[in-house]
């Protein structure tokens, strides 16, 4: 069975339209990729596709039975959406956490305090994790240590977690740290999904890499997005956080994908940290919703049109903040507004299944 070098689809030059297509006189090359890898890779073009369930079943169940360590990769912007319990039970006692993506955090961030957080979160949690690791494969940041304690790992080692946590790109990071060659680097794109298959790099005397699809289970805001608006809530550059002072009786949107309602409280900074390409309109509460009905596809967006129906924002929480109290209001697949600690009522307004949660501040 030939494989596509990129995102581990098995090849077939039958039928275009699917996955794994490459023309028949192509087939032999060395490191041939499939269609949709080449276009990913030369054209930019974001092509979804899904990942079978019982694909992903089996890849799960191959690490359980090889007793591999699992390295869960985390986006820092969206540990709400892409952190993935379930793979306690895959790890068992043997599994890392890298948090990703970090050059998207303010650069005026403490790394050490982020790192002190995840720590104190995986706790709360549950999560049973040896080692917590902050990276980046795009600027280098924190390739040489990881790859140092993985080159002290025999066996299997399987890098898992949510789609779009950049788990192809981290390994790419790494085999060139390493000096591992190959004939062509591992599919990325910014689309959810773009690795299709397990991916095995062989590293000899019995140890290999492994990269994995990724999990999709749809409770994040970029799990329902056309390629267009994904372009927008994906960031690709370092977040500015943008500040809003709001008080009872007004409202935020971000983009046409969620509301913060401000129900009771004086005057403060809500901080929200999000991709850039977002646009935040303030409004008061009476007039959110006609500002979105007439305005939600047009000018607020994204949502595009054509994603409207699937993330309109009509599921509704409401906390109460107390005083002195830290805290993120954040939802899945998108960023967090930060509550500065002065106390209030507010009410937030996602897509219908779509995750929010209420934590202690990160940044």
């Amino acid at each position: 069975m030939k494989v596509c070098s990129g995102c581990g689809e098995e090849l077939q030059s039958e039928d275009p339209g699917k996955a794994g297509y490459v023309p028949a006189h192509r087939m032999d090359e060395p490191g041939v990729l499939c269609r949709r890898c080449y276009r990913i890779i030369h054209y930019q073009e974001i092509a979804p596709a899904a990942v079978p369930p019982e694909r992903l079943r089996g890849v799960l169940a191959r690490a359980k039975q090889e007793r591999a360590l699992v390295v869960q990769v985390v986006d820092i912007l969206d540990w709400t959406g892409t952190r993935i319990p379930d793979l306690n039970d895959v790890a068992r006692d043997r599994q890392w956490l890298v948090v990703h993506k970090i050059d998207l955090l303010p650069r005026e961030t403490n790394y050490d305090r982020v790192r002190r957080w995840f720590e104190r979160q995986l706790g709360r949690e549950g999560f049973r994790v040896e080692r917590v690791y902050l990276a980046s494969a795009h600027k280098g940041i924190g390739i040489s240590g990881l790859l140092a304690d993985l080159n002290r790992v025999d066996g299997a080692v399987y890098f898992m977690g949510a789609a779009n946590t950049g788990k192809s790109s981290l390994l790419n990071a790494l085999m060139g740290a390493a000096e591992i060659s190959s004939d062509r680097p591992l599919t990325t794109s910014r689309v959810p999904g773009t690795t299709l298959n397990a991916v095995t790099i062989d590293r000899g005397e019995g140890r290999k890499w492994v990269d994995t699809p990724g999990i999709t289970a749809g409770y994040r805001v970029v799990d329902r997005l056309c390629p267009t608006c994904l372009r927008a809530v994906v960031p690709v550059q370092p977040i500015r956080p943008r500040v809003y002072s709001l008080e009872t009786g007004q409202s935020i949107w971000l983009g046409g994908l969620a509301r913060l309602d401000v129900l009771e409280g004086d005057r403060q900074p809500f901080v929200c940290f999000l991709s850039n390409r977002v646009p935040i309109h303030r409004t008061n509460v009476l007039r959110a919703q006609p500002f979105f009905e007439k305005h939600a596809g047009k000018d607020l967006v994204p949502p595009c049109e054509r994603c409207l129906a699937e993330v309109t924002p009509v599921a509704r929480t409401e906390w109460k903040l107390e005083p002195g109290e830290k805290v993120d209001l954040a939802v899945a697949g998108l960023g967090w507004v930060s509550a500065r600690g002065r106390g209030a009522r507010v009410a937030l307004f996602v897509p219908e299944g779509v995750e929010t949660e209420l934590r202690p501040a990160l940044v």
